[in-house]
């Protein structure tokens, strides 16, 4: 049979990287949550980076001179008991927020699209295997998965990420998953098998493009949960573990004196909730510029 060039679908014309360039550009600074989102966001990034150098105290150095001080210019969120400055023990444990958002949000984007497509695109066998195991896991609550994983494969920050993925993870396969079984029995996907179209060409050229939106912004509200997970999980002591700084351990070393040294555990926690509100103000703005049904 001769070659036929197969017509390209939507999501195709311009290539991913294209279209993100082009939603960038025309509409994503311009969109209200958004900006809120940056504004909320950037800042704290962007001294979590500079974070080094800026003139502050590091963050495991003791001084029993200056214990438990007010915040004030020195210290700008004050200090603990041992005299450690909280702003730079802040900045650190969002360092490890960070880390853990993002490699979590990443794992489960990569696994869940891979998963997801297979068992939707397939079906049969494999379909009723990986979502017999997907269910198992979905009958957990995510906070009390990521619990019994990380109590089974012991704290730091490597078996915190590993954790709170695989309590992730389902989520995106079945959300991929649902995805595919949509688009499959689409037009442009039957006017693509009329043409001796390969299975792989159909999945990595018309299904895989048309679901990469939703399950980008899907990846955005999972930094988040990450995020907010690591901290619970360092507060109840399984997460990320002293003498290394992380928003949940830095709260709970001051819960104990709420009433004689408020800021040390209510500023970190009020960066907690500012990068946790920013992030899904930027994920339901990048959905609505990505979801014409939205506009």
């Amino acid at each position: 049979m001769a070659d036929i060039t197969l017509p390209a679908t939507p999501a195709r014309n311009t290539g991913l990287l294209a279209a993100v360039s082009a939603v960038f550009r025309h509409r994503l600074l311009s969109h209200g949550k958004v900006r809120l989102a940056l504004l909320i966001l950037i800042p704290i990034f962007a001294l979590t980076i500079l974070a080094p150098v800026l003139p502050i105290q590091k963050p495991l150095e003791t001084n029993l001179r200056a214990m438990m001080q007010f915040p004030s210019i020195e210290h700008v969120f004050g200090t603990d008991k041992m005299g450690r400055d909280i702003f730079s023990r802040t900045l650190a444990g969002v360092q490890v927020s960070i880390m853990v958002g993002f490699s979590v949000a990443s794992i489960a984007l990569v696994f869940g699209m891979v998963l997801g497509t297979l068992t939707g695109f397939y079906g049969g066998l494999i379909d009723r295997a990986i979502m017999t195991v997907v269910d198992i896991f979905l009958a957990f609550p995510s906070l009390l998965l990521a619990i019994g994983l990380v109590s089974v494969m012991g704290t730091g920050i490597v078996p915190v990420i590993l954790a709170i993925s695989l309590a992730d993870v389902p989520r995106f396969i079945r959300l991929q998953r649902s995805q595919v079984l949509s688009l499959r029995s689409r037009a442009f996907i039957d006017a693509a098998r009329t043409v001796d179209a390969s299975q792989y060409w159909l999945m990595t050229r018309h299904i895989v493009p048309n679901t990469i939106a939703a399950m980008l912004v899907a990846a955005s509200i999972a930094a988040a949960n990450a995020i907010l997970v690591e901290a619970s999980l360092s507060f109840l002591g399984l997460g990320i573990m002293p003498p290394q700084p992380s928003l949940g351990n830095i709260v709970r070393d001051g819960q104990t004196y709420l009433e004689q040294a408020w800021w040390i555990s209510t500023l970190p926690g009020v960066v907690i909730l500012l990068i946790a509100v920013g992030l899904h103000f930027l994920s339901d703005g990048v959905r609505e510029l990505l979801d014409p049904r939205s506009r």
